[in-house]
């Protein structure tokens, strides 16, 4: 267990080392495009995605620490909201997707 603790802790210094050069490349588009620029929902997804995989490299750090990750309130609509977006731009426009109605589960 303490290899894969190690081998997560690794992972997690070299994807966080690519994330943030990321994180410097959307503000820069940011920077050069602005809010009213036709790119802004592309930048604004990388930005998404990127702090999506910062809260994954914390994850890793801290299990490869071995430190125990405060339980939070996850919104799932807005979860999986987020998600659509994302699940909308690589489908493409050849696919159509609805929300459906969803019964409540009885246990």
């Amino acid at each position: 267990m303490q290899a894969v603790g190690q081998l997560a802790g690794g992972i997690a210094h070299d994807f966080n080392n690519s994330l943030t050069s990321m994180i410097g490349f959307y503000a820069l588009l940011l920077q050069r495009h602005g809010a009213e620029g036709q790119f802004f929902d592309d930048i604004m997804q990388i930005e998404q995605n990127t702090n999506r995989a910062a809260r994954l490299v914390r994850q890793l750090q801290a299990f490869s620490r071995k430190q125990m990750l405060a339980p939070r309130l996850l919104d799932v609509t807005d979860a999986l909201a987020e998600f659509t977006n994302l699940l909308r731009r690589f489908l493409g426009e050849q696919v159509e997707m609805r929300p459906m109605r969803c019964r409540r589960a009885v246990f």
